[in-house]
C-alpha cells in the first residue's frame, strides 16, 4: 500500500493523531505564550522622574497642556521652575494597572525606551534562526530525535529566564529560548501533517492554531492574576512542562523514512503506530517493500537532472534544492507571504497597550477575534481551495488598514480604530490555516521541514520589525500600518504564482512539485505533463470532476484543465 493508504487502514485518525495534535496543541499554546508575553513583560507603564524629598510632585515635574506630567524632564532648579533637565535620579512608576515588568524593573524608558522593543525582536530573531537550523538537522536526523532534544534544552533555558539578574542576561536568554524552541515547535507540526491523510488534513492539521487562539485569551488572564513580570514567565512555562510527560510517546514519520530509503525502519513505525490505534488484523507488510517515496517517476529524474542534484534521493534534501527550480518558487513566495502575516499579526497584537480602554480587556478581545478567524477558514478552505481565500483576506486585511489610517484616531474616543483594529487583526489571522496548508503541501518531504523552517526564519523579519514600526510611529504617524498596507495587498499578488493544493496528497520529491507547477495554477491554462504508466496523478484521484472546469482555451487541447 501507498503511504496514505496504510494511513487510513491503521484508522485515520487514531491514537497517534490525537497524540500528535495534544503534543502541537501544546507547543501551540507555548509558543503564543513566547511570542506575546512582552505586551505585559515589557509594558510601559506610566511614570515620570523621581521626586526629590521634600519636594511635591508639582514642584519638580513640568505639565503637558493636557495635564500629564513630563516622562523624562524635571525641573533643573525646583525654585525657579523654568529650565528642565533629564530625570537625575530616576523615575518612579504607576504599577496599580501593569505591576512589575521588565521596564520598571531596569529604567528601560526615554533614552532607552527601544531596548523593550529590542527584547522582543531579539527573541524573534532567535526564533527564525532557529527554524533554520531545526528544519535541516530534522530532515537529516528525523522528527523525533530534534524534538526530545530540543525541549529538554528549553526547558530549562524558559526558566532561567525568570532568574535574569540584568537587561542582558534576560536578552540573551530570551534569543536562546527562541533559537532552541524551533527545534521543538516545527518538527512535530510536520509529522502531525504527515500523519493525517489529504481529506483530514484541512480540518485537523489547523487544531494548533485553534489552540493557539484559546491561549492568548488564557494568557490576558495570567496576566491580570500575575502582575510580576518572574512569575508571570514560570507561569508560561506550563505546557512545555506537561509535555515532556507525552512527547517521549510522539513516532518517527513514516513518510520520512520511506524519502530517506529505510523501508524496514519505515515499516516497523507503520507497524507500531497500527498497534498503538488499536487496529487488529493490520497487514504485514503494510507499505510497499520496493518503494522509495510516493509517486516518484521519471518525471523526478528529470528534475534530479536539471537541478544538478546526484541519482539518490537522499541527497536531495540539501538546502539549495529549495532555491532551484521549481522549489524556488515556493520558497521566495511563502517566505514573503510569513513576512507579510507576521508583520501584520505582530503590529496589531502588540499595539493593543496604544488602544482606548483596558489593555487586558483590549488583549483578551483581540485574542477573541482570533478563535472564530482560526475556524471559520475551515470550511471555505476545504470548498475553495488554498489560494484564494488567502488572496481575498489579505485584500480585505489592506482595505480595513487604509480604513485605519484615513479616520481620526480619536474618532468615537479612540473606540472606532479599536474596532476597526480588531477587524483588521480578524482579516490576517484568518490567512494562517491555508498559509499552513500550504507549507505543507507543497515542499517535498525531504524538504518540508528545512523549507518551512527558512520560510519561517525569512518571515520573522516582518516579527523583527513589527516593534521597530510602532516604535517609528511616534515619529511617523501611521507608519505602520502604511508598511502592513503594502505588505498585504503585494502577499495577494503573489499567490497568484503558486499551483492550488486542494485534494492532492503531499509531494513527496521534486518532481511531484514540477507536475503541481504544470497543472495546477490558478492564472494560467498549461498543458500537463505527460505521464508514464506507472506515474501516480498526485491530485485527481482526490478532487471531484465538480472542481474542475473546461474553458475555450483548454477545450481545444486535449490534457489542459483550469481549477477553480
Amino acid at each position: 500500500m501507498e503511504i496514505d493508504d496504510a494511513l487510513r487502514r491503521a484508522n485515520p485518525l487514531g491514537r497517534t493523531q490525537v497524540l500528535l495534535m495534544t503534543v502541537t496543541g501544546l507547543f501551540a499554546t507555548e509558543v503564543c505564550f513566547l511570542i506575546l508575553s512582552s505586551v505585559f513583560i515589557a509594558e510601559i507603564p506610566p511614570h515620570h522622574c523621581a521626586v526629590c524629598d521634600n519636594c511635591t510632585i508639582n514642584d519638580t515635574i513640568p505639565v503637558h497642556g493636557d495635564g500629564t506630567y513630563y516622562e523624562c524632564e524635571e525641573y533643573a532648579d525646583v525654585e525657579s521652575g523654568n529650565d528642565t533637565q533629564g530625570c537625575s535620579d530616576g523615575w518612579e512608576y504607576d504599577s496599580k494597572l501593569y505591576g512589575e515588568s521588565i521596564v520598571s524593573e531596569w529604567d528601560l524608558v526615554c533614552d532607552k525606551a527601544s531596548f523593550s522593543g529590542l527584547a522582543q525582536s531579539t527573541m524573534l530573531l532567535g526564533f527564525g534562526l532557529g527554524s533554520v537550523l531545526a528544519g535541516g538537522i530534522a530532515d537529516k536526523y528525523g522528527r523525533r530525535r530534534i524534538t526530545l532534544v530540543s525541549l529538554l534544552v528549553f526547558n530549562a533555558l524558559g526558566v532561567a529566564v525568570s532568574f535574569s539578574p540584568n537587561f542582558v542576561t534576560f536578552v540573551t536568554l530570551r534569543f536562546a529560548v527562541g533559537f532552541v524552541f524551533r527545534g521543538t515547535h516545527i518538527p512535530p507540526l510536520i509529522t502531525l501533517m504527515e500523519f493525517l491523510t489529504p481529506e483530514y488534513r484541512p480540518i485537523f492539521g489547523n487544531v494548533p492554531g485553534i489552540v493557539y487562539a484559546f491561549a492568548a485569551m488564557l494568557m490576558s488572564i495570567i496576566a491580570f492574576l500575575i502582575r510580576d513580570w518572574r512569575f508571570f514567565n514560570l507561569a508560561l512555562m506550563t505546557p512545555s512542562i506537561l509535555a515532556m510527560g507525552i512527547i517521549w510517546y510522539q513516532p518517527e514519520s513514516v513518510r520520512w523514512l520511506i524519502a530517506q530509503g529505510d523501508n524496514v525502519e519505515a515499516e516497523k513505525w507503520m507497524q507500531k503506530v497500527a498497534k498503538f490505534n488499536r487496529v487488529e488484523d493490520f497487514p504485514r507488510p503494510a507499505l510497499k517493500q520496493n518503494a522509495t517515496v510516493y509517486g516518484t517517476t521519471s518525471t523526478d529524474q528529470e528534475t534530479e537532472e536539471e537541478v544538478g542534484d546526484g541519482n539518490s534521493l537522499k541527497k536531495s534534501s540539501s538546502f539549495a534544492l529549495l532555491f532551484k527550480r521549481p522549489t524556488i518558487m515556493v520558497t521566495l513566495v511563502l517566505s514573503w507571504l510569513w513576512i507579510s502575516y507576521s508583520l501584520i499579526y505582530f503590529g496589531f497584537a502588540l499595539s493593543t497597550g496604544t488602544l482606548a480602554g483596558n489593555p487586558y480587556v483590549n488583549f483578551f478581545l483581540s485574542s477573541l477575534v482570533e478563535l472564530p478567524a482560526r475556524i471559520i477558514p475551515l470550511p471555505i478552505v476545504k470548498r475553495y481551495g488554498n489560494l484564494w481565500p488567502t488572496i481575498v483576506f489579505y485584500s480585505l486585511a489592506g482595505i480595513c488598514m487604509i480604513v485605519i489610517i484615513a479616520i481620526p484616531s480619536d474618532a468615537g474616543n479612540g473606540y472606532v480604530v479599536t474596532s476597526f483594529a480588531l477587524l483588521g487583526k480578524f482579516l490576517i489571522v484568518c490567512t494562517f490555516p491555508p498559509l499552513n496548508l500550504l507549507n505543507a503541501g507543497l515542499f517535498p518531504t525531504n524538504l518540508r521541514t528545512a523549507g518551512t523552517g527558512i520560510a519561517q526564519l525569512i518571515g520573522n523579519i516582518g516579527s523583527v520589525t513589527s516593534p521597530i514600526l510602532l516604535y517609528l510611529d511616534n515619529f511617523i504617524p501611521n507608519l505602520s500600518f502604511m508598511v502592513m498596507t503594502g505588505a498585504a495587498f503585494l502577499s495577494a499578488l503573489l499567490c497568484l504564482l503558486l499551483p492550488e493544493t486542494r485534494g492532492c496528497v503531499q509531494p513527496e520529491t521534486v518532481g511531484d512539485l514540477k507536475h503541481l507547477f504544470d497543472t495546477r495554477r490558478i492564472i494560467t491554462c498549461q498543458p500537463c505533463q505527460r505521464k508514464s504508466s506507472d506515474e501516480t496523478d498526485l491530485c485527481t484521484s482526490t478532487i471531484d470532476v465538480d472542481d474542475i472546469e473546461e474553458t475555450p482555451e483548454c477545450s481545444e487541447h486535449p490534457g489542459l484543465h483550469r481549477v477553480l
